[in-house]
């Protein structure tokens, strides 16, 4: 959407966004209205945490909205004039913020209350940064593991405290985890690329790979792919396209206990560390589980990989109150206001200060697995591009028509290809047209 395009009256379809008008407390105070995603638990955590920044001080007040479709919403509301103070977006929005000129750039903002880069771990700083803009903060966070359950390991004959060291030697154990009935139809399943398909965008990766140069060529048709293409393949070729499409729609839903992970039809999932939340939930008392970085195939050049999930924090543009929002923005990066909220969130923070406490107290059993692999080489952030959204498509339709035989991977991979690189180049297009304004107006050479 064209932001310069957008009326006022769209303002109409924030449904449930209440936007504050007024700008101070009866006490005198400037209001910092911030917007979240979270609900629940994670909600309250907040609120707490902005509780107790309000009763620090006397001179600002932030309030709190949990809002749906922030990506929709928030850019509606920039658009309007009327923006909150603080927006909190999945990171891998920036990139389409940012070239529809919708938030403020930071980093002399951060410079100016003490924010630094260096205090923060690699991967999650970098996720706040778009064309070497740095745009938002991240403040909680989480990488990727590979969980898998020990009882069916054992089951298998395979010894739980070695876990795969390689994809390859993943689909070994694939192979001896895999139970069928006596019809021939899958009864449990070792692994499955797409169980539950949140990173179907990201598996190049493990064959050395990614699906953007960083500059104007898209790379899904290249070889890391192709060779992920044929990891894919090898599902249906091993154990039938339509016996996958029938095991697959026997699974449960993620956030209950009929997980196919909790009830053993798959024993290998591709998980961020909010997944020991759900076990502890919905998975029966006696599950066990076991925790490794998810290998990366033997003809990669790394031995693993983790995908780094942050929650960022950003200023949007033409917010009222920039000053007041690094502030609380600096209180809430501070360590020890956010391993508390870290501990509650039952997350991993960003920032590479983690105290003995910390670990010590957090309900996660391979927490410092996750602190050690977030801060490892290998640890990478989704593509940072601002057509995400149909990039996604695009790689769930391909990676889908693969592993249920209905393209070949020529083909799938081709297409998606081809639709992603022409957005690609029309996204080019219209970001070159307005480069120079945007590029001078926030205080950066042209990039």
């Amino acid at each position: 959407m064209r932001f310069a395009t957008i009326s006022l009256i769209i303002l109409l379809l924030l449904t449930g966004c209440s936007y504050q008008s007024e700008d101070v407390t009866e006490d005198g105070r400037k209001i910092v209205n911030y917007w979240t995603p979270w609900s629940g638990f994670e909600k309250q955590a907040l609120d707490e945490t902005v509780a107790a920044f309000n009763a620090t001080q006397n001179k600002i007040f932030v309030k709190t909205l949990s809002i749906t479709d922030p990506k929709t919403k928030i850019m509606l509301a920039t658009a309007s004039g009327h923006p909150p103070d603080i927006a909190q977006l999945p990171y891998y929005y920036l990139p389409a913020y940012a070239e529809n000129n919708a938030l403020t750039p930071i980093a002399k903002l951060c410079e100016e209350h003490g924010i630094n880069e260096m205090d923060f771990i690699p991967i999650f700083w970098e996720s706040g940064s778009y064309r070497n803009v740095q745009w938002a903060i991240p403040f909680t966070g989480s990488v990727t593991a590979m969980y898998y359950n020990k009882e069916l390991f054992r089951e298998a004959g395979l010894d739980p405290e070695k876990p795969p060291k390689t994809l390859e030697e993943l689909e070994g154990m694939n192979n001896a985890l895999t139970r069928l009935r006596e019809d021939g139809s899958i009864e449990r399943i070792g692994h499955l690329p797409t169980q539950p398909g949140w990173w179907r965008t990201s598996w190049g990766r493990w064959f050395g790979g990614s699906s953007f140069n960083g500059d104007d060529q898209m790379l899904i048709d290249s070889s890391p792919w192709k060779k992920t293409g044929e990891w894919i393949a090898s599902y249906p070729n091993r154990f039938g396209a339509d016996k996958l499409v029938k095991l697959k729609s026997g699974f449960g839903k993620f956030a209950s206990p009929q997980n196919p992970f909790f009830v053993g039809k798959v024993a290998i999932v591709h998980q961020g560390i909010w997944m020991d939340n759900f076990i502890r939930r919905y998975a029966s008392e006696d599950f066990e589980y076991g925790l490794a970085a998810f290998p990366a195939s033997e003809e990669s050049e790394t031995p693993f990989v983790t995908i780094g999930e942050a929650d960022v924090i950003s200023i949007p543009n033409g917010a009222k109150h920039k000053k007041e929002a690094m502030i609380f923005i600096k209180y809430l990066t501070r360590q020890d206001v956010l391993e508390e909220l870290s501990l509650k969130h039952r997350k991993m923070t960003t920032l590479k200060a983690v105290s003995e406490t910390f670990l010590q107290d957090h309900p996660h059993p391979f927490i410092e697995t996750f602190v050690e692999l977030a801060d490892s080489p290998y640890a990478k952030n989704r593509v940072m591009i601002p057509h995400y959204i149909p990039y996604q498509t695009d790689m769930t339709v391909a990676i889908d028509a693969i592993l249920y035989s209905r393209s070949s991977i020529e083909e799938a991979l081709q297409s998606a290809q081809k639709r992603q690189q022409n957005v690609l180049e029309k996204q080019l297009r219209r970001w070159n047209r307005v480069a120079d304004a945007r590029m001078t107006e926030w205080g950066y050479g042209r990039n």
